[in-house]
């Protein structure tokens, strides 16, 4: 049986769910907040933890990307009370990670807690932390350069769209350092709040702030030695950006509330999938930061550019796919490769890999067809238009809400800074959603 921690800010459920998975033979321990789940993650060897996601102290999503930059990659099961939170799945889904909407249907909570703890204990495989699949001139082009720079140990600043692959070309370089033995610690900006990136970043000393009751470590120490990658960059807040500068400029910081300077060998791999330059003119990212960062630029080209990638890529996809899930593994058609080839892929080969698995998944055919492609396009609405999707639910979230942003944000369980980006990005007005 299994080790879980439930987490929720609500009693009630807290208590259900502990009776219910103890009459599975679970232990299980529960958490009324986030920070209070971090801690006991921390302490013990979890199994799954299955969490809420909209919390008072900082969110469940929060909780998840603090554990990963921590090493400790635990399956979740996010439920949530937000049917719109199962679209974003492909968007944010890292790791062994599920979305169960309330009210919650219990046998498949029990279900999908059986098939990760399963997976869990299955031997380990070799590592997969950096396969770069295909063979097209785009490709060839970004393994050489990769091959070159993971040789150094100079600040790379990869850049590249969402989905397309950036932490995988950051964890190659690692892999081909001199530090590939030491840590590799992945970081996503724009999953954390301004307090709560800076002292997990650089730590804090006791009595920092209200429940800081002991000194604490940062990202920063924990990476050590190894490489920290820094995802979404252009998210970070101009205060932080000051002391990411001197951290590059010195090789040292200090924790929040403290005096003291704390030296430190870790070699910065950051990630945008926005153009800097841009930013810098508006005055929101520092220009000296920018050209700290920006040492050595490693483009990654998005998937409607190597195209000719698409047979290799659905094949290592279905592969791995079919032997984590045991299922048979299918052909693949020329008319599922052309019709793959037709569409504009907005979410690069992240979009691909869910693609692949849902029809995999939901059908378990014994060869991929391309009325498999039309059919889950057409369910998602990909097939018209992806933007104009996204747009649209954007629109519907701000009116749900008044026009309140944080509370939109919530609802499409977004940073709230990625939300004002994508706003400004589809030009979204005031008056689309104003209810005066």
């Amino acid at each position: 049986m299994a080790e879980l921690l439930v987490v929720d800010d609500k009693a009630n459920i807290r208590k259900v769910l502990k009776i219910i998975l103890e009459k599975e033979g679970h232990t299980v321990q529960t958490a009324s907040s986030a920070r209070q789940a971090l801690s006991k993650a921390l302490a013990r060897d979890l199994d799954v933890i299955i969490s809420d996601i909209r919390m008072d102290d900082m969110d469940g999503n929060e909780l998840f990307h603090l554990l990963r930059s921590r090493g400790r990659n635990i399956p979740f099961i996010f439920i949530t009370a937000f049917a719109t939170v199962r679209g974003a799945v492909s968007a944010i889904k890292e790791g062994a990670v599920e979305y169960l909407s309330k009210p919650l249907d219990y046998g498949l909570l029990k279900r999908t807690i059986a098939a990760l703890v399963e997976q869990k204990s299955q031997p380990a495989a070799s590592k997969e932390e950096a396969v770069l699949v295909g063979t097209s001139p785009a490709m060839k082009a970004l393994t050489e350069r990769i091959r070159t720079v993971g040789a150094s140990s100079s600040t790379v600043l990869i850049i590249g769209e969402s989905g397309s692959g950036k932490e995988l070309v950051a964890r190659q370089i690692h892999f081909l350092s001199e530090r590939k033995d030491n840590p590799f610690v992945p970081v996503n900006c724009s999953a954390l709040s301004m307090s709560l990136l800076e002292s997990e970043l650089f730590g804090y000393e006791r009595g920092a702030f209200t429940g800081a009751e002991k000194q604490k470590k940062g990202i920063f120490e924990f990476a050590d030695g190894g490489s920290l990658f820094l995802d979404e960059v252009s998210e970070i807040d101009p205060v932080i950006q000051v002391k990411l500068l001197r951290v590059l400029q010195e090789r040292c910081f200090t924790r929040v509330g403290g005096t003291k300077p704390v030296k430190v060998d870790v070699r910065l791999i950051a990630a945008t999938n926005r153009r800097l330059e841009e930013l810098i003119e508006r005055g929101q990212f520092r220009r000296d930061l920018y050209y700290r960062l920006n040492v050595i630029p490693i483009r990654v080209p998005p998937l409607r550019e190597h195209l000719q990638d698409l047979p290799e890529l659905v094949g290592y996809f279905s592969t791995r796919i079919c032997a984590r899930e045991r299922l048979a593994q299918p052909s693949v058609s020329t008319g599922f490769v052309e019709r793959l080839s037709s569409y504009s892929w907005p979410g690069n080969i992240r979009e691909l890999e869910n693609l692949v698995e849902r029809i995999l998944v939901l059908y378990r055919p014994a060869g991929l067809e391309a009325h498999h492609v039309d059919t889950e396009l057409a369910a998602t609405g990909s097939s018209v238009s992806h933007s104009m999707s996204e747009r649209d639910r954007i629109v519907s979230a701000l009116r749900l809400t008044q026009g309140n942003k944080t509370e939109a944000a919530k609802v499409l369980d977004l940073p709230r800074r990625t939300l004002y980006n994508k706003i400004e990005r589809f030009e979204i007005k005031q008056e689309e959603y104003s209810t005066v």
